[in-house]
């Protein structure tokens, strides 16, 4: 070959591949990269903080925190204490993560969408069904994601029960947790299984649509104990129970299914505790996947929206006084 030839074609070879690596180079800095601020810094916000500072993409999707805020003042490296309004009026802030006590959640997702800005929210989205169905539409309307949190479904509880080779009769989900100051304050936090309306959304995971058919409600000076029986179009039936008290001795959370055989399956966490990235960062991804796509998941939001239907059903009948009050 012609030296001159050969030298040509190398010249070109290597203007191609310079052109090549320049592309991606300026598709990699142009790429979005969402600005967040977490409001509340209880349990759930400190974490969400600490993990967004720590890990700063996924995938090709990448993101920056620009702020924190908290009633109690309080304040985390890496995280600038913001006033409300800045946050939700900042161009270069994207989406708000709400972390805060139920009663100031619909407050707070309400102004994230009327402003243009992304929500996610810790459960439960608002504090009755049609609120949430109002959210919902507003921010579907504005083209912004709403994302309700559960990193209670982050598992494979699923494939686990799948996998059975009996069939199940009956399950039991229970919860037991403390007091804290405003959960067990139902005009607060919202009716029992409004607040904790994460047990109804893995109710109809595991087992499909739910009927309610009765529950039971009782109270005392320490303590509360709310009960939701439910049954499936094939007549199995499922019990929810919800005890919280002054002194439990801490956060327990127990799903067991009946098998027909007589034996008991119960379904184990299957991330292993401190597991990198944990569970609320992989809710974090799933928020950050839905706006880059900007659509919205369609199944967390009928999930969502039924349990908020089954939670208020539940109410009508074992606490009706209270849901009227």
């Amino acid at each position: 070959m012609d030296v001159s030839i050969s030298n040509f074609y190398l010249y070109n070879l290597c203007i191609f591949i310079v052109s090549g690596l320049a592309l991606v180079f300026l598709g990699r800095m142009s790429s979005k990269v969402y600005g967040v601020v977490v409001f509340g810094l209880g349990t759930a916000g400190r974490v969400r903080v600490r993990d967004i500072l720590q890990y700063t993409s996924h995938g090709d999707l990448q993101w920056c925190l620009k702020g924190s805020l908290s009633r109690r003042n309080l304040e985390m490296d890496g995280a600038t204490q913001l006033e409300e309004e800045e946050a939700f009026t900042r161009d270069d802030i994207d989406a708000i993560l709400v972390c805060t006590e139920n009663g100031s959640h619909e407050r707070l997702v309400r102004k994230g969408p009327e402003n243009g800005k992304h929500v996610l929210c810790e459960f439960p989205l608002a504090l009755s069904w049609n609120v949430s169905k109002e959210f919902f539409d507003i921010a579907e309307r504005k083209g912004l994601i709403l994302h309700e949190e559960n990193i209670g479904l982050i598992n494979n509880y699923k494939e686990q029960l799948d996998q059975s080779p009996e069939r199940w009769i009956h399950c039991n989900i229970t919860l037991k947790g403390n007091y804290n100051g405003w959960v067990e304050d139902h005009k607060i936090s919202g009716p029992p299984f409004i607040c904790n309306v994460s047990l109804i959304e893995t109710a109809c995971h595991l087992c499909g649509d739910v009927k309610v058919v009765g529950g039971a409600y009782t109270e005392d000076e320490a303590s509360f104990q709310a009960i939701a029986n439910h049954e499936t179009p094939d007549k199995r039936t499922v019990t929810i129970t919800l005890k919280r008290s002054k002194d439990s001795g801490g956060r327990e959370k127990s799903i067991i299914f009946k098998l027909e055989n007589g034996e008991e399956l119960t379904l184990r966490p299957s991330i292993t505790p401190g597991a990198k990235p944990g569970l609320f960062m992989r809710d974090f991804h799933k928020f950050v996947e839905e706006m880059s796509s900007g659509q919205i998941d369609q199944e967390m939001k009928a999930r969502t929206l039924r349990a908020f239907q089954i939670a208020e059903e539940i109410h009508q009948i074992i606490m009706p006084k209270a849901i009227k009050d």
